[in-house]
């Protein structure tokens, strides 16, 4: 499979003051080329907020290219293909129209994939689905000091799509089918994803609606501490699971907890403390007897 990523910098408010594009062209799974181009915006005038963000000034861009020029460079790479960008359909796409239209240029034929708008679908659990939490959530290195880079962007935002499509069954225009069961993995995509991680809370959070109303767990402050047959090495799975029942998941005891679960091997000062708050405690032969049916299903 063949498709480009981009992503675009802007010098000011108006849509058609891009300063640099990233574009990045991958092919079986690799990386194929990859570049950064800067660009001259109309008037080359730059707000200070802008310049902060990516670090790019008017000096910067006084002798480069106006976007028609850059065009040509790039055209090869976005004319008829596959081309994803994160946050896409509100920044990169609009973008281009208005590049298009001011230039009075023909727009061009491509399909267009929002990862930002995929990820909503396909995590809908996460806190938020900014580039580097998704970095983060499928192991993929981000850094933050190259972050607004759009070389850099294109490339993270390429290999976050990579992994989806690796992990989810798409339809042709690559949105997750429901009416197509999803392709097994050789490896479960949380023990693939959440391999030797513990819960982190700035990841995943309860939905708006449980997925299984009026469960034993809905409204339950929950810990979950030590290991579970059930779940080896897959923690966030099982915290998904308590999530969708409607439960409230902490990653410390406190006064307020309610339940903690208790599989092997917790801490000997974890228990000391949940002995001294008197805190219900659940094993994890008791916990499948209230969740074996979702597990299993």
């Amino acid at each position: 499979m063949k498709f480009t990523a981009i992503d675009f910098e802007k010098a000011n408010n108006d849509s058609c003051s891009v300063c640099s594009i990233g574009i990045s062209v991958f092919e079986n799974g690799s990386v194929i080329y990859s570049d950064n181009f800067l660009v001259q915006p109309p008037g080359n005038e730059y707000l200070p907020l802008h310049t902060s963000i990516h670090g790019i000034t008017a000096e910067d861009t006084c002798t480069a290219p106006h976007f028609p020029e850059v065009w040509d460079l790039i055209l090869e790479h976005i004319e008829g293909q596959t081309v994803v960008a994160h946050n896409g359909c509100t920044v990169e796409f609009p973008i281009l129209e208005s590049l298009f239209r001011y230039y009075e240029m023909n727009l061009p034929v491509y399909q267009g994939i929002c990862t930002l708008q995929l990820s909503q679908q396909l995590f809908p659990y996460l806190n938020n689905h900014k580039l580097s939490t998704l970095a983060e959530l499928l192991n993929l290195n981000f850094s933050e000091k190259l972050h607004h880079n759009s070389q850099y962007d294109a490339e993270v935002c390429g290999f976050i799509f990579l992994k989806m499509i690796q992990y989810f069954k798409l339809n042709n225009s690559f949105q997750p089918d429901h009416q197509i069961k999803k392709e097994a993995v050789k490896k479960d995509f949380f023990s693939e994803t959440f391999a030797s991680k513990k819960i982190n809370s700035l990841l995943i959070y309860p939905t708006k609606k449980p997925k299984y109303e009026n469960h034993y767990f809905y409204s339950k402050k929950v810990v979950i501490t030590g290991e579970f047959t059930a779940f080896p090495k897959q923690r966030n799975k099982l915290a998904q699971i308590l999530f969708d029942c409607g439960a409230d998941i902490n990653t410390s005891i406190s006064k307020n907890t309610d339940l903690v679960l208790v599989g092997t091997g917790a801490g000997p000062k974890k228990m000391e403390k949940i002995t001294a708050l008197s805190i219900a405690v659940m094993n994890e032969e008791e916990l499948l007897g209230l969740i074996g049916d979702i597990v299993n299903g």
